[in-house]
């Protein structure tokens, strides 16, 4: 796997937390099930690649949840 994979990886964990963060505060459900959806599949392709995701104990948290 090359270093620019596991980085895109990593930007789209990214930007998939931010959005779900941001659903949650504007109270949005249809973006929140969007945003959860991604950040699900993300997850997933991260792992299937052995790519690590580190955004912090609290996603942590949430990751298991």
């Amino acid at each position: 796997m090359s270093t620019a994979f596991a980085a895109a990886i990593r930007e789209r964990a990214r930007q998939a937390w931010q959005a779900l963060q941001q659903a949650r505060e504007d109270d949005d459900v249809h973006a929140g099930l969007a945003a959860k959806n991604e950040w699900e599949d993300v997850r997933r392709l991260a792992r299937e690649h052995g790519v690590s995701l580190d955004l912090g104990p609290q996603a942590e948290e949430e990751a298991d949840s």
